[in-house]
């Protein structure tokens, strides 16, 4: 590991460490993205506390976080490391290294924090429980390591932080968390730039990383040959690449040799930005989500959104979303119906509401309600 202090340095009694270890991901996606927002943010936050942050700064914009005010970023080689190498530092290694350095609160983003970190006062963000609820949506290694290593820290967590009101009650109610240690703090926007002269085309579906079974996909892909029957030109884009545990599932595979389906593979923030702009209708009835981050993007960008009414997804679309039962192919057939056949009016009405929905997740807020929470926890007794 390797230490760099930015310029505007200054000695202060208090640090809060960052685990970066999601900085180790190739081609990051949602969790990611959000992670790395955030750590950008409490940056250039005004804060009563420093900063130490572990962190890959072979990652596009990490070493800048450097020349924050207070700032120390400790060079950590994610990436060349792996998975496994790296979930061991951040058990075993990550808190001594933090205490080492000053820090007298340690922050991971994603999920997980040490299961044995009581020597240092932890604060977790806890993206959903899924895994405890489905195990078979995910490989058996994710979730057996999960359960030895989440659900053990987010008990010992001085504060676990959840990304909705949905997660936040789940955790309390599955993992019988304190409810004054539980808080619900959203994700940020992440804003996307479309290029200039892109229109939305008429008869096209969009459906952004789906391809986890709670993602739904199967029922996505049946919805729109159903629809087909009306609209014999509707095409369905899917963003992302295929995971290689599920690469195997013969209805996943039926779904994605069909004419009518085409998957984009991996794409840049600048590309993503474009399909959402190009799409009429995203797509995402989703059988269970933490956030939905695809829902606010699409908003974002005018892009009529179809969702599920259950978990957190009816929380986060707020009125603008088109609500429809995730089990139901027709009634996903008729969500998206709904959205293709609105007048112009109701769709522009429809695109206002969602923009002053996402008012709710401006990352200046959201910095500062983590900035709070921090000092909060920095502040109390042990």
């Amino acid at each position: 590991m390797t230490r760099r202090t930015g310029s505007g340095s200054t000695s202060v009694k208090q640090r809060v460490a960052l685990n970066g270890r999601y900085t180790g991901v190739e081609e990051p996606t949602g969790a990611q993205t959000v992670a790395h927002d955030l750590f950008g943010y409490l940056v250039r936050a005004e804060r009563p506390f420093g900063l130490i942050i572990f962190a890959d700064t072979s990652m596009p914009g990490v070493d800048e976080w450097a020349q924050g005010k207070d700032v120390e970023l400790v060079h950590v080689p994610f990436r060349e490391w792996g998975r496994m190498r790296a979930q061991g530092f951040e058990q075993v290694r990550l808190t001594r290294c933090a205490r080492a350095r000053g820090a007298s609160l340690l922050y991971h983003p994603i999920n997980t924090c040490p299961r044995f970190g009581s020597a240092l006062p932890q604060v977790v963000t806890l993206l959903d429980l899924n895994f405890h609820h489905e195990p078979q949506w995910y490989g058996r290694a994710f979730t057996t390591w999960l359960e030895h290593t989440t659900v053990p820290g987010l008990g010992k967590a001085e504060r676990v932080v959840c990304i909705s009101d949905w997660v936040a009650e789940d955790a309390r109610r599955t993992l019988g968390l304190d409810p004054e240690r539980v808080r619900r703090i959203y994700c940020g926007l992440h804003h996307l730039q479309p290029s200039g002269g892109i229109e939305a085309e008429t008869d096209l579906v969009l459906a952004v990383n789906p391809f986890q079974p709670h993602k739904n996909l199967v029922r996505i892909v049946d919805a729109v040959a159903a629809l087909r029957q009306k609209r014999p030109r509707l095409r369905l884009r899917v963003v992302g690449r295929p995971q290689d545990n599920f690469r195997h599932d013969p209805e996943l595979a039926r779904c994605l040799q069909l004419d009518f389906v085409h998957v984009t593979g991996y794409l840049s923030e600048a590309e993503l930005a474009n399909e959402y702009r190009r799409a009429s209708v995203l797509c995402m009835p989703s059988l269970a989500e933490g956030f939905g981050m695809p829902v606010i993007e699409a908003m974002s960008l005018d892009t009529t959104v179809v969702t599920s009414s259950r978990s957190c997804l009816p929380e986060i679309s707020g009125a603008a979303g088109i609500l429809v039962d995730p089990e139901s192919v027709a009634a996903i057939t008729d969500g998206l119906q709904t959205a293709m056949e609105e007048s112009d009016g109701d769709r522009k009405r429809r695109h206002r509401i969602g923009r002053e929905h996402i008012r709710l997740f401006d990352w200046t807020r959201i910095a500062k309600q983590y900035v709070d929470l921090f000092s909060e926890v920095l502040q109390s007794p042990r």
